[in-house]
């Protein structure tokens, strides 16, 4: 290791209990053993390594000192399995997996300046409701460019963010049918719950660890968001009462059929104009949606 990195390292060490009332030394050095050390190895040319890995460094030790980044998302994203951590945030997964991955393609002064674009956007991001932080850093597990990671943002961001339809429940209906095994093998639908007006949290029956995203668009265009952490509860809603029947629901006087959902086991009404049901014995998901 060079003199300046090593200084580098003990300066930001001795600094982050200073500025940071629950600064995590362990994980910090966790951080500049593991990860630090690979994204050296593949930035081998001096002094090009230095530079752009004093910049990360720097904002490895920020996101650290202010809680962003912590041992169980460090951890998750670290070893890219296991559930997804509540904590987990865009701006710990571009630390540790997008720049690592993609900075060394990069000259010195385009890796330290696209640093510095890609905190500020997460910055953005933090001061948001903590469920969109959760459904964006998921949503950035596909690995977006950080040179574009405005664009991902906001493609992500549009249809959790668009106004919610004010929906009277009148007719027609339209059915998309979701099947949770294109994500994960072993989910059960169980507890589900709004985190806004078009994005529902569904909770794993059989594993309090697994959650689902999904995004409720109309004209059966409803699609999984991907495995989330608990995406939180929004505001209360009020929506019209609903009526189980034999595969059929009926709502605000109106019925519609719910092919091969048998015995339910949850239901829910958002007031956008959506009923989604899961059955006792399916890993599907019945999506209705109305003007």
């Amino acid at each position: 290791m060079s003199d300046a990195w090593e200084a580098l390292v003990q300066e930001l060490a001795t600094q982050g209990p200073r500025q940071h009332s629950d600064w995590d030394a362990e994980l910090f050095h966790a951080l500049v053993k593991g990860p630090a050390t690979a994204l050296r190895h593949a930035l081998n040319a001096e002094p090009r390594r230095d530079k752009v890995m004093g910049a990360w460094l720097k904002l490895v030790a920020e996101a650290v000192g202010l809680g962003q980044l912590d041992r169980a998302s460090a951890k998750h994203l670290l070893n890219r399995k296991g559930p997804v951590p509540e904590s987990l945030t865009l701006v710990g997964r571009c630390l540790l997996q997008l720049a690592p991955a993609q900075l060394p393609a990069y000259p010195a002064e385009r890796a330290v300046s696209l640093l510095a674009r890609t905190w500020n956007l997460c910055e953005g991001l933090a001061t948001q409701p903590l469920w969109l932080n959760r459904y964006v850093a998921s949503a950035a597990a596909e690995a977006p460019a950080l040179e574009k990671l405005d664009e991902f943002l906001a493609t992500t961001l549009a249809p959790a963010l668009a106004p919610a339809r004010a929906a009277t429940f009148t007719g027609p209906f339209t059915l998309a049918m979701l099947d949770t095994r294109k994500l994960t093998d072993e989910f059960l639908p169980g507890d589900m719950h709004l985190a806004a007006p078009s994005v529902l949290c569904v909770h794993d029956r059989r594993s309090e660890d697994v959650k689902v995203g999904i995004f409720l668009a109309p004209e059966g265009g409803a699609r999984f968001l991907g495995l989330q952490p608990c995406l939180g509860s929004g505001p209360e809603e009020k929506a019209p009462a609903l009526e189980l029947g034999t595969n059929a629901v009926r709502v605000n006087g109106r019925e519609a059929p719910l092919p091969l959902l048998g015995t339910p086991h949850r239901t829910l009404v958002a007031s956008s104009g959506f009923v989604v049901a899961s059955a006792v014995d399916s890993q599907r998901l019945w999506v209705l949606d109305t003007p």
